[in-house]
């Protein structure tokens, strides 16, 4: 699939007249927690001619392309990412951390993150994350029944806010590395359980969740609501006015 992916990215850049800076995987596949039937999440950053940029009436800024049944691509311009990373959006430091890269212009990543890194507001987005944590969780089938997948809708966004409150920085957007956070290891263990049931359990599988992860869910929505974080002081966007310009100078 990975081949034909790459395909698609390049007939989307003729079509559509982009130039594709990364390409990524962000969904369950690059979190570490695939299905036999999960789709392929690929999301892009892409700029246009520089030429584009200078006119009053500017193209979209986000692409939407779908082929079949299992592959989605989604992507923004890289001036919206650069905004979007302007106001600590989760997404883009998200993406940039994909272990799974179809396509990547210079490292481009790398300096995406360190962008990244340099404008993050802890409390913007440990909300965030508690935000679809808690969404997730609402959406159960039941009192004690969720699909599976949702369930890691819960724990991984759970497990990022967790992060932040102990490190105080951008958390990583895998599983195996974000696990790393919980000390019990009774919960641990039964995470990788999960994890493997996943591998084998299609998408539309239900799961009826053991008390002793619904009780850690529960600690940990009332933990870290408690927790005050504070604001960062926001730096300038001189840096990310130099970046813009570099990348679309290219």
């Amino acid at each position: 699939m990975r081949e034909e992916i790459i395909e698609h990215i390049k007939k989307l850049e003729k079509d559509r007249q982009i130039k594709i800076l990364l390409a990524v995987e962000s969904g369950s596949r690059a979190w570490g927690c695939p299905s036999p039937d999960s789709d392929f999440d690929v999301r892009i950053i892409f700029k246009r001619d520089k030429s584009e940029y200078l006119k009053i009436d500017q193209k979209k800024d986000t692409i939407d392309y779908f082929h079949g049944e299992l592959l989605d691509i989604n992507g923004w311009d890289i001036k919206k990412v650069l905004k979007l990373i302007r106001k600590s959006n989760a997404t883009p430091f998200e993406w940039v951390q994909s272990p799974i890269k179809y396509k990547e212009i210079d490292n481009c990543s790398s300096e995406f993150l360190d962008l990244s890194k340099r404008y993050f507001q802890p409390r913007h987005a440990v909300n965030h994350y508690i935000g679809i944590a808690k969404n997730s969780y609402l959406k159960k089938d039941s009192p004690q029944e969720i699909k599976l997948k949702k369930l890691f809708y819960v724990l991984r966004p759970l497990m990022a806010a967790k992060w932040i409150i102990l490190k105080d920085e951008v958390p990583p957007m895998d599983i195996p590395n974000l696990i790393k956070v919980i000390t019990d290891q009774n919960i641990v263990d039964h995470i990788h359980d999960l994890l493997e049931l996943k591998r084998i359990a299609n998408e539309d599988y239900v799961h009826n969740v053991d008390t002793l992860i619904s009780d850690y869910i529960k600690n940990e929505f009332d933990e870290i609501s408690s927790i005050e974080i504070i604001d960062r002081e926001v730096p300038s966007t001189d840096s990310l006015n130099e970046a813009f310009l570099r990348f679309i100078e290219d």
